[in-house]
Formats: structure tokens, C-alpha cells, sequence
């Protein structure tokens, strides 16, 4: 009799955290934040190399975009919660003597690296990155 109650009551701890696992993944489902980018002024294929980039969130490693050419759109989505945040983007390019991605010296960094978003409830921040080789990056920001 207590074996059946205790396999009762664990069923229905097991049963209820996946409940409000489900819950919590439908809210991060619904993405409201967006970012594309990629370098807009390669010249030819010879200098088009292998990259992604690291994205910060509130000085916080959040995930990275796929990987392509620098010439390529990288893209990145995440839910945040409705505030204002840090967005901060560090570029890795694949080292072909190495066989592995290394990161772009700070110097190299597309500057300014960073930019602040405002996260609304209901809405969509989608923000768009376009890179030069010279090192400025120009940052538009689209909220619907």
C-alpha cells in the first residue's frame, strides 16, 4: 500500500514539473529579439573567411550565430524579458593553419561592439549589423 502511494506521488511530481517546464519553453518559444549580421565590404572571395560571432546579453554569454562567410548573414534569436539590455557582439574566424575558430583581437573588433536595446512587452526588437573591414559597424534597430 505505501508503494503504491509513493509511485502516486511521485508520478504526480514528475507529471507537474513537466508541466511547468512546457509552460516556461512556451514563453521563451515566442522570440522577441533578433540580430543578423555580416561584414558588408569584402572584395573578393580570397578574403572572404569563415566567422561567427559570440553574443553577450547583460555582460553574460548567451549564445552564439551560425557560422558563415564573413560575406553571409549570421543570425541569432532569444527571448528576453521586457527591460533594457546590454548587447554586446565578439567575431571568431575560423584559423585554417590552426584547424579552429579563434577570437578577433579586441583591436579588430567591429567597434562599437556594443549597443543597448529596449525590450517592450508584446513586441519585437530586430537588430541588424552590417560590418566593414575597416572596423566600424553600423547598427539599425527595427521594433514591431
Amino acid at each position: 500500500m505505501k508503494n503504491k502511494w509513493l509511485m502516486i506521488l511521485i508520478s504526480g511530481l514528475i507529471f507537474s514539473a513537466c508541466t511547468s517546464v512546457q509552460k516556461g519553453n512556451d514563453t521563451k518559444s515566442k522570440k522577441n529579439f533578433s540580430m543578423t549580421i555580416y561584414d558588408a565590404d569584402i572584395e573578393s572571395p580570397d578574403q572572404d573567411r569563415h566567422c561567427y560571432y559570440v553574443i553577450y546579453i547583460d555582460k553574460i554569454e548567451s549564445g552564439r550565430t551560425n557560422t558563415g562567410l564573413e560575406s553571409q548573414k549570421k543570425y541569432y534569436e532569444e527571448y528576453l524579458i521586457p527591460n533594457r539590455h546590454l548587447i554586446k557582439i565578439e567575431k571568431w574566424l575560423l584559423n585554417v593553419n590552426l584547424g579552429r575558430y579563434i577570437k578577433l583581437n579586441n583591436i579588430d573588433q567591429p567597434k562599437p561592439d556594443y549597443i543597448y536595446v529596449n525590450i517592450e512587452k508584446n513586441k519585437t526588437v530586430r537588430v541588424t549589423v552590417k560590418s566593414s573591414k575597416s572596423g566600424i559597424a553600423s547598427f539599425s534597430i527595427i521594433e514591431k
